[in-house]
């Protein structure tokens, strides 16, 4: 609760994704493996490691409550795409893009 940054690390090895906080009460790490039921599809061809900001992905929480499906992209310089999919129950299906830049540069001794 205390932290203002999510760190997010996708790698070809393990963990492979992990998505970490660091606050006053410590650190927490979450870490997916890419054969988790909940990944679709994972594709990573080199290990990188992106700090973004909460409070400017607290926005896309809206989103990501009505959507059924997340994409989730980052480039060579660490962008961050969030892509939602969300059906309407009558109707077509809809896609909400995000996008987030990297907050700062992470040295190799942090991650």
């Amino acid at each position: 609760m205390t932290s203002e940054v999510l760190q997010i690390t996708m790698s070809p090895d393990k963990p492979y994704f992990r998505l970490s906080t660091f606050g006053n009460a410590g650190s927490s790490h979450l870490d997916y493996p890419k054969d988790s039921d909940l990944m679709e599809a994972f594709h990573c061809n080199q290990t990188q490691v992106n700090r973004c900001k909460i409070s400017l992905l607290k926005p896309s929480t809206k989103a990501l409550v009505l959507s059924c499906h997340v994409s989730t992209r980052t480039d060579n310089r660490g962008f961050l795409s969030l892509q939602y999919m969300i059906r309407n129950e009558d109707g077509p299906i809809y896609f909400v893009e995000y996008y987030c830049c990297p907050d700062e540069e992470v040295r190799e001794s942090e991650s």
